[in-house]
């Protein structure tokens, strides 16, 4: 590909109207969200901008990160899809999926950890302690679903983890994880701990941008 070619097809990434369109889409599923805006079309809008990022993916990374981002991003629209949904079981199901994209996630950024240095440390201990103080208050209020989610909740450390060890350029895809995170966190206090105003934007507003940062970092951490 020359010069030419690149610059007459510039990456998604850096594309200001991908960004517009994956920005205006996020914000109009959470503006009718907190209208409370119910339609069997609501939970094919709510993937809207994950579809984006999956087409991102598709054209700006490559290898083994492009085919792990990609089912990242696959399983986070099936968690999606299963959380506004309404039969039995769904946080279950919803959180199974969120689990494999987790662990996906980590997996990707594992290969190119480094567990020794100490960037890791700066960036795992806070992660650690967040971790272990969200247990403690979390896992007696969760009642019967302590277990799935004392299970998940290792599974988004063990991914914030493997992002803080990640040798590249990798402070954006380290902030990407973190608030994925936070996201995750709220959603947790908000169902077993107290309802927190404005909960529904807070959540997709952390979450949709944790997945931007991921697909940036990466991008970045791989160049």
């Amino acid at each position: 590909m020359t010069a030419a070619d690149t610059s007459s097809n510039p990456s998604p990434l850096a594309n200001a109207r991908w960004l517009t369109a994956f920005a205006a889409s996020a914000a109009l599923f959470m503006a009718l969200d907190a209208l409370a805006i119910r339609g069997p079309w609501m939970p094919a809008l709510k993937i809207v901008p994950i579809a984006l990022l999956m087409a991102a993916a598709r054209c700006d990374l490559h290898g083994t990160a492009r085919t792990l981002i990609l089912a990242a991003l696959a399983l986070s629209a099936l968690g999606d899809v299963l959380l506004a949904l309404d039969f039995p079981n769904q946080f279950v199901f919803g959180l199974g999926a969120f689990l494999l994209a987790q662990l996906t996630y980590a997996g990707n950024f594992l290969r190119a950890a480094d567990f020794r240095c100490r960037r890791f440390w700066l960036r795992g201990l806070p992660v650690i302690v967040a971790a272990l103080l969200l247990a403690r208050l979390l896992l007696p209020a969760a009642g019967a679903l302590a277990l799935p989610v004392l299970v998940y909740l290792l599974a988004i450390v063990a991914m914030a983890l493997c992002a803080a060890a990640h040798r590249g350029d990798s402070a954006l895809l380290f902030a990407g994880a973190a608030t994925f995170m936070a996201s995750d966190t709220l959603i947790a206090l908000n169902k077993f701990i107290v309802p927190l105003p404005l909960a529904g934007t807070a959540i997709m507003l952390t979450y949709y941008g944790a997945q931007l940062g991921i697909l940036y970092g990466t991008g970045r951490a791989q160049a």
